[in-house]
């Protein structure tokens, strides 16, 4: 054998179906990393920013700054939840299901319907900070900001989600890159120049959002037909079956977000701002939860088009069960190291408070079986099970979470959380046993029907 057949013998010859298979493994895997650190760069952007806010006022330039911020991110998270429920939830089941000009029809609708969303919320947020400029002129300003910036953050938040519906992670991370560093170099900036506070610091958030968002638009408007007469007839379409994901991201949101309201209205703005620095130390192991989320979202709107009944359940049942599994070693990290960091990155007027930072870590955890489980309901087109499902924890905010709040301030409502999302993932896991027990012909009936599906 001659030197060059000895060495070509340790050579393996892959065929087409080999490097086909590796090559869907390579694409699956490496889009799940590109997810994970997409998250993992959104999540850091923002647990930069409360750090650089927390530290600059809890320096001297009051924590009453920090509280109406945190209050108008949590209008930012609710504006978020209505565009997944209305845009993105109907995007992400049907779209796999469409190609060429239907598909593009689609994203055309869903992109005129983000921006008929994005207009009522900046229409309510400017009509409230009108009613507050005579009692709370500085919470004012800080409404009608957020009211100028919510189709810029909007646009942001339409898409990040659409690039990973189009498997195209890396987009998702170009323009979160971009973002992030406009951002963070922002607050810094305004630090320095002593004009940092509340309003300011919502409007480098939408600003910041800004000029990346529009270059992504811009480079994608191929991929987008939009036509009014199509909006309507698509959103006609997709309510029936929307209005539940809707109603139960609303109800959702009542009972998961309203803490930090409940406190202002019980503890005040000094609670709130320790509210809102417990939940974001905590939230810093959002970066695995969301990328997982991301990641699985979609799989299980293919899972349910792709496998039989039994397969899909347990599919659903597994990726529960590991993405639960994986958020375990971050929430422990976190409760034992938390407290000590937010003492030193707020200057040591928030400390002591390691059993809020423990219990919103334990919630945090929760919502990756809650998530998975709601997928699995909304895929069996049992959304308005889902909604069932939220009553229970606003009906607790209600009655045991007020009463936890106003005794022991952030972390009752921390506590609160906490059992909220145990109820929540207990009755979800039942209601999907029963759906899904009860689902017998899951592919015998396409639900997109031929004038939504259209040719290719």
């Amino acid at each position: 054998m001659s030197s060059a057949e000895s060495n070509n013998a340790h050579v393996i010859d892959y065929g087409p179906r080999e490097r086909a298979t590796l090559g869907a493994l390579w694409g699956r895997h490496g889009r799940a990393l590109l997810t994970l650190s997409d998250q993992a760069v959104v999540s850091l952007a923002s647990f930069a920013t409360n750090f650089l806010l927390l530290h600059h006022f809890a320096s001297g330039a009051g924590e009453t700054h920090y509280a109406y911020y945190t209050l108008a991110l949590n209008l930012m998270i609710w504006v978020a939840e209505v565009h997944a429920t209305l845009v993105f939830t109907p995007h992400t089941m049907l779209s796999p299901r469409m190609s060429g000009h239907a598909l593009r029809r689609f994203h055309g609708s869903t992109l005129l319907h983000h921006f008929g969303v994005s207009m009522l919320a900046s229409i309510a947020t400017l009509i409230a900070g009108f009613a507050y400029r005579n009692t709370n002129p500085e919470w004012s300003h800080v409404l009608v900001i957020l009211s100028a910036g919510a189709i810029l953050i909007g646009l942001r938040n339409y898409a990040r989600p659409y690039s990973f519906t189009a498997k195209k992670p890396h987009i998702a991370l170009i323009l979160d890159l971009a973002v992030s560093a406009l951002q963070i170099g922002g607050i810094i900036a305004l630090r320095h120049a002593d004009m940092l506070n509340a309003t300011t610091a919502v409007a480098m958030v939408a600003g910041a959002a800004a000029l990346p968002s529009l270059i992504w638009l811009l480079l994608n408007q191929s991929a987008f037909a939009p036509s009014v007469a199509g909006a309507i007839n698509d959103l006609k379409f997709e309510w029936p079956n929307t209005r539940w994901v809707f109603l139960s991201g609303m109800v959702w949101n009542a009972g998961m977000q309203l803490y930090p309201w409940l406190i202002l209205l019980l503890g005040g703005t000094l609670e709130v701002a320790l509210w809102g620095a417990c939940y974001q130390l905590a939230a810093v192991a959002n970066p695995l939860l969301m990328g997982l989320q991301n990641f699985t979202g979609p799989r299980i709107a293919e899972a349910y088009t792709e496998r039989k009944r039994e397969d899909f359940v347990s599919f659903v049942y597994r990726t529960a069960l590991w993405t639960s599994i994986l958020m375990i070693g971050p929430a422990v990290l976190l409760s034992v190291f938390a407290d000590g960091a937010l003492t030193w990155i707020s200057n040591g007027k928030f400390h002591g408070h390691q059993a809020a930072i423990t219990l919103l870590c334990a919630a945090i955890t929760l919502q990756a079986i809650t998530f998975t489980l709601s997928r699995g309901l909304f895929a069996l087109h049992r959304a308005d099970l889902d909604l069932y499902c939220n009553f229970g924890p606003l009906l607790l905010l209600l009655t045991g979470g007020t009463a936890l709040t106003h005794a022991f301030g952030a972390t009752g409502a921390a506590g609160s959380l906490l059992i909220a999302q145990l109820l929540s993932t207990s009755s979800r896991a039942v209601l999907f046993r029963y759906a899904a027990s009860r689902h017998h012909q899951m592919r015998d009936v396409d639900p997109v029907p031929e004038e939504v599906r259209g040719s290719s």
